[in-house]
């Protein structure tokens, strides 16, 4: 047998609410050692040079209480036991595309690896990332370094966009990961079913549909129950596209049955602000029923930190400062005044810095605490009785 050199190894929740190991190699899957224990690791994905694919993707289910997880000479986080300190970021990708480029070799225009080795040195319970980890879609200028022809959806930009900054974070903290926009078919869609969808799937629907998405699915883990609902394919967010409000209203109806029984803690994750989308508008205003078992909605997709509550619905949290361009910090609030919600007291917050929110459980709720990229704490908020005070 020819070992494989092992490019990369995370632990993801998957869609069956349970941790995944995954790992990038180039030939033959390696096994999981659990302490004195070995778990074999089946194919997910095979080489595909064909479609610049040069890494083969392997994955094993873990036990729940699984510890001293290794894969050859790489170390992962345990599961979980007590979710306390959470990490929420999200918008992480160098954006290269047509006029608009970052420097992706300069910390101050692209901070997404030190905001990643920040958080490794944090060792929380878990992350969440909340989507958008391509952005490199064109070649960019040759005066700009350290990003010539690592650009399109193969596994070459997708290391530089994504697995080798985040590095730090596979050593030390347990992941759930959201598809974002910039992971939908058109873009970078074939690498996100490979590497990191939580589901079965591997492959974009063929032909493409607007009913493109992942069944919504629940992670439970201590006394938080996450809600993960797929908003990546949408076309626009301001008009609203019947075919995409039918698949809404699907996953917002399968919603409330994945939230936690009563007294539980439950949060909605996606990547579309729901209340800044069209689509998702079109279901939930004349059913809020779909979303008032929740606690919060967290989300990114707008390059801001934003922080509002709405008459009738959950709060909202959107993380989107994590490394790509930053948009205005009123984004957010005015694509939700475009649809007509009603905002309520406490006032909405938001910033446009780069960084990154550290979520801890207090008695009456969660303490958000807003970083920056070198995890100096810069605002601090509270989400408690489904209400957000910033």
């Amino acid at each position: 047998m020819i070992l494989a050199a092992v490019l990369s190894v995370w632990l993801q929740y998957a869609a069956d609410g349970q941790p995944h190991a995954r790992a990038l190699v180039t030939q033959t899957c390696p096994v999981v050692t659990l302490g004195s224990r070995t778990l074999p690791m089946h194919q997910r994905a095979p080489l595909d040079m064909a479609h610049d694919f040069d890494d083969a993707v392997c994955e094993a289910t873990l036990p729940a209480n699984a510890t001293n997880v290794r894969i050859e000479g790489h170390r992962l986080p345990s599961p979980p036991k007590t979710v306390n300190t959470i990490v929420v970021f999200g918008d992480t990708g160098c954006r290269m595309k047509g006029g608009e480029q970052q420097n992706c070799g300069d910390i101050a225009s692209w901070p997404f690896p030190r905001i990643a080795r920040t958080i490794a040195r944090m060792h929380p319970d878990l992350a969440i990332h909340v989507g958008d980890y391509y952005y490199r879609e064109d070649n960019c200028p040759t005066e700009i370094k350290g990003c010539i022809n690592y650009w399109g959806d193969t596994s070459t930009s997708w290391m530089a966009d994504w697995f080798e900054p985040a590095a730090p974070l596979f050593a030390s903290v347990p992941l759930i990961l959201t598809r974002g926009n910039h992971e939908d078919c058109y873009r970078g869609g074939a690498a996100w079913f490979r590497y990191l969808e939580p589901s079965e799937r591997l492959a974009c629907p063929n032909p493409l549909t607007a009913a493109d998405g992942t069944p919504p699915y629940a992670v439970a883990l201590d006394r938080l129950r996450l809600v993960m609902i797929d908003s990546a394919t949408d076309a626009s967010d301001a008009t609203a596209d019947p075919a995409r409000v039918a698949y809404y209203q699907g996953a917002f109806d399968a919603a409330p049955g994945l939230a936690a029984p009563a007294g539980g803690n439950s949060w909605i994750v996606t990547h579309r602000p729901p209340y800044a989308n069209a689509n998702i508008t079109a279901v939930i205003q004349p059913k809020p029923a779909d979303v008032t078992p929740f606690d919060a909605v967290l989300a990114g997709h707008v390059h801001d930190f934003a922080a509002m509550n709405l008459s009738g619905y959950p709060p909202l949290i959107v993380n989107g400062e994590g490394g790509d361009e930053l948009d205005e910090a009123n984004a957010t609030q005015e694509y939700v005044a475009a649809n007509k919600f009603a905002l309520a007291k406490p006032d909405p917050f938001a910033s446009k810095q780069f960084g990154f929110a550290v979520y801890t459980r207090t008695f009456a709720g969660w303490s958000i605490s807003l970083r920056d990229p070198n995890g100096i704490e810069r605002r601090r908020c509270t989400l408690s009785h489904r209400q957000v005070s910033c």
